[in-house]
């Protein structure tokens, strides 16, 4: 709560920049939103709060890339595009995995340096450690939706950063929120969903100088032998084979018994990545709170970074293989599942994903399991519904109420188990990339994205090499 009220001295804004589309955020879905966007022919900028782009994938240390392929047999390929040509060419410098695993480990300091080079190759503007503030709103226009209630719609005429030169400004045709959080849309005035219990935040850690002490070896190619048909993954399949490093074994039990104990502090998995054989990759922590509250962001970091320590020592004191083990690294932000959802055209829910159910307008593929991690309390493993490839459509990008604004990410327009799914990253980056085509097709038209003919999305969609359809 506030302490009052501070009445800022009004002053003039430089503006900066004037472009056709801008996207807000630079994780998979604002790397593939903006270069779908150029490749559409717009002029385009990128703005990143972090001192690099990736997001997730490289700030975020989510080094096991997950949504590229589809978890039930046979093991398809659903995700390609822009955010598949960032996979391939990490792939070629040896920083990822490119075959039929759940999940693919990455090098996050390669997917790092490819994305900036896909940027700048595609003439993009980029600007790192700049923050998104508000949003210019332009004129109001009233429409009425299909039950003939009366809404107050809007265009976002320019948005308000802030960086080491000060605040300023850049005018848009159409805006692309890629935050994550919704931050955009959420300045903007439209209605979106705030679960009262949101899911746990990671801070995902290396360990450096452990010794593989599992029966498995290490193993180039990881998928789960389980379907075709959709179903529910427990145990014993759910602990054997979610983890993409079987040769890193661990006594899960000891660890629960211990948490039970106040030994430890409460734990996801654990679940191993990385490509390096003595340096695994660790997603483990589980901390509460809402992201899109500062000083609940701030204790959960704090309180994170207190965790992994306490989880490095445990193992190292009690664990086979982790007794010379010392943490070399953890994330430079934490990873966070679950913020705000748009509240869009459509809402796509639990039951489109588990019935397949078919759209007029699919954009990307979802493959990931419905994830949803627990509530606090619960430490270790979780039953995951995995579906069957399901579409995405378009409506569920746009807001309701505003005109030029659209959303990429794992803030679309879902309910909260649908989102379990759609959070991971290929599939962030999927729509991150349709959203970034309807833009700039919109910006060059003039005609608001929900008006935009969805034919000339798609053929545009195919032309980059998307995957909508199996």
């Amino acid at each position: 709560m506030g302490k009052g009220i501070f009445t800022e001295k009004e002053k003039k804004i430089e503006i900066i920049e004037e472009i056709d589309v801008l996207v807000v955020g630079g994780g998979p879905a604002g790397i593939s939103a903006a270069i779908g966007a150029a490749r559409t022919g717009a002029s385009v900028m990128i703005i990143e709060t972090m001192g690099s782009f990736g997001g997730m994938w490289t700030n975020g240390m989510v080094i096991t890339l997950a949504g590229y392929n589809n978890w039930l047999r046979p093991y398809q390929r659903c995700v390609a595009g822009v955010t598949g040509e960032w996979l391939e060419l990490a792939e070629k410098r040896g920083g990822a995995e490119n075959n039929r695993s759940w999940v693919l480990n990455s090098d996050p300091e390669v997917m790092k340096l490819v994305a900036d080079e896909m940027l700048l190759q595609n003439g993009i503007k980029c600007l790192l450690h700049t923050w998104f503030s508000d949003v210019i709103i332009d004129n109001v226009d009233v429409i009425i939706d299909d039950v003939d209630n009366i809404i107050d719609s809007v265009n976002v005429k320019g948005v308000i950063i802030e960086n080491v030169d000060g605040r300023k400004a850049i005018m848009v045709k159409v805006v692309v929120d890629c935050t994550g959080n919704g931050d955009v849309f959420a300045r903007a005035n439209a209605p979106f969903f705030l679960s009262p219990e949101l899911q746990p935040m990671t801070l995902p850690f290396y360990l450096a100088e452990v010794t593989p002490s599992g029966e498995i070896p290490f193993e180039e190619e990881l998928v789960v032998p389980f379907g075709p048909e959709p179903g529910l993954l427990k145990e014993p399949l759910l602990s054997e084979y979610t983890s993409r490093r079987r040769n890193v074994a661990i006594d899960r039990k000891k660890l629960k018994e211990a948490s039970d104990r106040g030994e430890l502090p409460c734990f996801g998995g654990p679940w191993f990545g990385g490509l390096r054989e003595k340096y695994p990759w660790v997603n483990t922590t589980r901390v509460y709170g809402s992201a899109v509250n500062a000083a609940e962001l701030t204790a959960a970091e704090i309180e994170a970074r207190k965790n992994v320590s306490e989880i490095v020592n445990f193992y190292r004191r009690e664990c086979k293989g982790f007794e010379n083990s010392w943490l070399m690294r953890t994330a430079a932000t934490i990873g966070i599942r679950e913020t705000r959802r748009l509240d869009g055209v459509y809402t796509l829910t639990k039951d489109d994903v588990v019935s397949t159910r078919t759209f007029p307008d699919p954009i990307a593929l979802g493959v990931w399991p419905l994830d949803v991690h627990p509530p606090q309390g619960q430490t270790g493993m979780h039953d995951m519904y995995v579906p069957l490839p399901y579409q995405i459509p378009f409506r569920a990008l746009l807001p309701k109420t505003v005109n030029n604004l659209i959303v990429g990410g794992r803030c679309i327009s879902t309910d909260r188990q649908a989102m379990g799914s759609v959070r991971v990253g290929a599939t962030c980056g999927a729509t991150g990339h349709a959203a970034g085509i309807a833009a700039a097709l919109s910006a060059a038209s003039g005609i608001p994205l929900q008006a935009l003919n969805y034919a000339e999305i798609r053929k545009e969609l195919d032309n980059q090499n998307a995957i909508v359809e199996l």
